[in-house]
């Protein structure tokens, strides 16, 4: 091992790479057999910290092996796998680990088995011919899906999970997890390492990734060293005040445009698809050089589309990409000088990781400029910059007993060579996901790929799997596997349609509900580019580029972000401290942000209250009845709106009443069609925990939530068939045949497996009952303090403007909003709300 050791740190210092000590301790670490987490910055080294230690073993395993012959056979079969959560990453991973490797240990293949990977890739990969595999958690399941898997994986040492916290909440890192014990039973000595940036359970996120080993084999390293965090907020100037309400900022276009031009390169980050291609739009309007030099990129484009992009970004050709969370993991862009960030990026996590796009280079500070769209973003901005420096992050919550996962999981073993159903019980049993499984819940799932379930027993397509007459499940019959490895992965198509040019290339996915409002001769942006729709045939929308600027953008389903109750807690506690700043000592002692707001606190004071830390705000807004209530809990939009759905219904279980609401980070307002008295209501009793699984679900039609999640279940899970490539099938025709099935269990198997799933899943993920109940929780402990106001507040006014969004009218959202806030401005006597545009 010492020569071993030698060799990597004589590669390191001919790079001129200095080792940092974190990376040594990883190292050290590896040694020992032990497995773990490394938890550094991003652009701090975390991918030679993981890379260093399998390289030296296979270094020493090397000079160990005595012949030739024997040196031969070490090489068979993987030896260190690196998963990563996106394609994208997996190239650029590749980029980094590929000189090491080939000076070192010259005689390996490396390998990467994407959707992106290449003939000779796959190849390597098929054959269990390369020594180092990149590959995502779904092509890793449908490698293990294959009987060669067991010699394959039976020499791995060493898997690293990049980006673990991308995975760690959602049904990927469940796939990963059953995939991992998998590995563990296939290679028993295989030591397992995850990669995070910015997470703030580190302990829970080591203890679902590394399993069966004792606690003193498990290590959580961390790079200590200070990376000065630094977000700049764009202010406007002297005499300009931001707007009380918003979402683009198109109000800053010049002096983003003066920012971007006078730099090299840049990322300009906003938080959805519709807003990136807005933005893209209106830079292109002024943009002074080749438009070429200008770029868009988010997650519905063309793959070819964004790697053109990632190639520009690395080059430096490109001088400026408008990008949305496509971009934000960790990619080396060692071009890019300056990351902005349109609006709050709604958590620390967040906003870390896609400033630290910039500069990606060990020991760089990490550089932000955030363009406010609305007053309280200044705040949002503040807020987050003073967490990023302390480095408290938000925690990623592990998702348990998706059986919809373990399903595919199962069939996977079935193709696999089959699997006696004891053995893997406890295999499975030994990840995090479903360490709590009972016997009876595995035996459902076992019974479900059998004959579907006892109503759909008469169907032979539902028989996926049987008993080989040995104790042992096959396959039901030879169609089975092909059409499992068709559907293997967790995610699930939304009804997009292609968009491609008449005569050219495809251009990326818009989602059904948009294009459907389309005829043809619309012109729409999309792609950063103005299109007009020709015709729709055989489910790709066809078109032509367009001279004109288009009339429509699309809006995407879910694309909202919420943001983090870490984030709106210190939002209000900064609120407070700001609006008691009463010296000139302490108001100079604040952050440009705060004291931008100064003013519209002190009329927040004026009309109404800033709440303190320990308070909760209620506003009774209006000069007569009836009057509208707007809380201000501080959670975020998703918290919110579960909590105006809780209130409204228990409101009108007190007295008959019809609401109307609104929500937006820092609040939420219930509009009473019949007059109530706040005054006198019975909060306690309002915002209390109990029944509160009852009072959501008797809310809303609890039976269409649970249907929407049947559907996407369904299709993971194998029972209704993903749309195979060349496929008529559509979108609307797989999710009319899950929610036949769901009628059909519903009504004949109503505690079926799958059906029980759905329903867990639409009152912790549709109506966010985990979180609901953690923020209720908080809120009992607040003290409530009730305001009146006869003319809105600067909080209240966003939550208002957001209420016009649902009315008929010929203004644009934001023509009425800048009306009625000049109107409201007028009132106070110029103070407020003021635009430049």
């Amino acid at each position: 091992m010492a020569r071993a050791r030698s060799a990597w740190r004589a590669w390191l210092a001919s790079q001129g790479i200095s080792a940092a000590r974190f990376q040594r301790e990883a190292w050290d670490a590896h040694a020992r057999g032990d497995s773990g987490i490394i938890s550094a910055p991003t652009g701090s080294g975390k991918t030679l910290a993981a890379l260093g230690g399998p390289v030296m073993a296979a270094l020493a395993r090397a000079e160990g092996a005595g012949n030739v012959k024997e040196e031969a056979r070490l090489r068979e079969g993987f030896r260190i796998l690196w998963v990563t959560p996106l394609r994208a990453l997996a190239s650029d991973t590749r980029e980094r680990i590929t000189a090491p490797i080939r000076d070192l240990l010259p005689a390996w293949s490396v390998a990467l088995r994407t959707g992106d990977a290449s003939s000779r890739d796959r190849r390597l990969s098929e054959s269990g011919a390369a020594q180092l595999l990149i590959i995502t958690p779904e092509s890793l399941a449908l490698l293990l899906s294959h009987e060669r898997s067991l010699a394959q994986f039976a020499s791995l040492q060493s898997v690293v999970v990049d980006e673990w916290h991308e995975l760690l909440p959602n049904k990927r890192g469940v796939l990963l997890q059953l995939n991992l014990a998998r590995l563990r039973a296939l290679a028993p000595r295989v030591q397992v390492w995850g990669l995070s940036a910015t997470i703030g359970n580190l302990d829970e996120a080591l203890r679902v990734l590394v399993r069966q080993r004792p606690r003193a084999r498990m290590q959580v390293i961390q790079d200590l060293r200070p990376k000065p965090f630094h977000l700049h907020s764009i202010l406007p100037p002297p005499g300009s005040r931001l707007p009380w309400a918003g979402h683009l900022g198109l109000d800053n276009l010049p002096e983003v445009a003066k920012l971007v031009q006078s730099t090299g390169s840049s990322i300009l980050f906003t938080n959805t698809r519709s807003q990136a291609e807005l933005w893209f739009t209106a830079l292109r309007s002024i943009w002074p050089e080749h438009v070429d030099t200008l770029a868009i990129h988010h997650g519905s484009l063309d793959q070819h589309v964004r790697q053109q992009v990632e190639e520009g970004l690395r080059s430096g050709r490109l001088r400026c990409v408008v990008a949305t969370s496509s971009l934000d993991l960790g990619v080396d862009f060692p071009a890019v000088d300056r990351v902005l960030q349109v609006g709050g990026a709604r958590s620390v996590a967040r906003t870390v990781q896609r400033a630290g796009r910039a500069r990606h280079r060990p020991g760089a500070a990490v550089r932000m400029d955030g363009v406010a769209t609305q007053i309280l973003d200044l705040c949002e901005f503040a807020a987050t910059r003073e967490l990023a420096r302390q480095r408290i992050y938000e925690s990623r919550q592990p998702l348990a007993l998706c059986f919809d996962v373990l399903s595919q999981h199962i069939m996977s073993m079935a193709l696999a060579g089959g699997f006696d159903p004891e053995a893997l019980l406890r295999e499975v049993r030994s990840s995090a996901a479903f360490e709590s499984m009972s016997t009876a819940q595995w035996q459902d799932a076992i019974a479900f790929l059998v004959r579907g379930s006892a109503s759909l027993a008469a169907y032979p397509q539902y028989e996926r799997l049987r008993d080989d007459g040995a104790g042992r499940y096959v396959p039901a019959n030879p169609g089975v596997a092909r059409r499992h490895r068709m559907g293997i992965g967790t995610i699930v198509s939304h009804g997009a349609v292609p968009v491609q040019y008449l005569r050219g290339m495809r251009l990326g996915v818009i989602d059904e509900a948009f294009i459907a409002r389309l005829v043809p001769g619309d012109t729409f942006n999309f792609a950063g580019k103005s299109l007009q729709l020709v015709r729709m045939q055989d489910g790709t929308a066809w078109v032509r580029r367009s001279a004109s600027v288009g009339r429509y953008t699309p809006a995407w389903a879910g694309s909202l972000m919420p943001m983090s109750v870490r984030v709106g807690e210190r939002m209000q506690a900064l609120l407070a401290h700001a609006a008691a700043a009463s010296s000139e000592e302490a108001v100079r002692a604040l952050s440009p942000e705060l004291r931008h707001l100064l003013p519209t606190l002190a009329l927040q004071r004026e009309r109404s209250h800033v709440p303190l830390e320990g308070e909760l705000l209620i506003e009774v807004v209006g000069a007569r009845p009836p009057r509208s209530l707007f809380i201000y809990p501080f959670a975020g939009r998703v918290v919110h709106e579960g909590l105006a759905l809780l209130l409204a219904t228990r409101l009108a279980q007190m007295q008959n009443n019809t609401f109307f609401w609104t929500c937006n980070e820092i609040g939420l307002m219930l509009q009473p069609q019949n007059p109530l008295d706040a005054d006198t209501l019975d909060w306690p009793a309002l915002l209390a925990e109990r029944q509160l699984a009852a009072d959501l679900q008797a809310a809303v039609n609890f039976g269409e939530l649970a249907r929407k999640r049947f559907k996407e279940i369904a299709q993971i899970a194998g029972l209704v068939a993903a749309r195979a490539p060349g496929s008529r099938a559509s979108q609307r025709q797989l999710q009319v045949s899950a929610g036949l099935l769901f009628d059909v269990l519903n009504q004949y198997d109503p505690q079926h497996i799958l059906l029980c799933e759905a329903r867990r899943e639409a009152l912790d993920q549709e109506l966010h009952l985990p979180t609901l109940r953690e923020t209720l929780s908080r809120l009992s402990k607040l003290t409530r303090v009730m305001a009146h106001a006869e003319r809105h507040t600067p909080f209240s006014f966003g939550l208002w403007a957001e209420s016009f969004r649902g009315q008929l009218t010929n203004e644009s959202w934001s023509e009425r909003v800048r009306r009625l806030a000049l109107q409201n401005e007028r009132d106070a006597g110029g103070v407020g709300y003021r635009s430049r545009r």
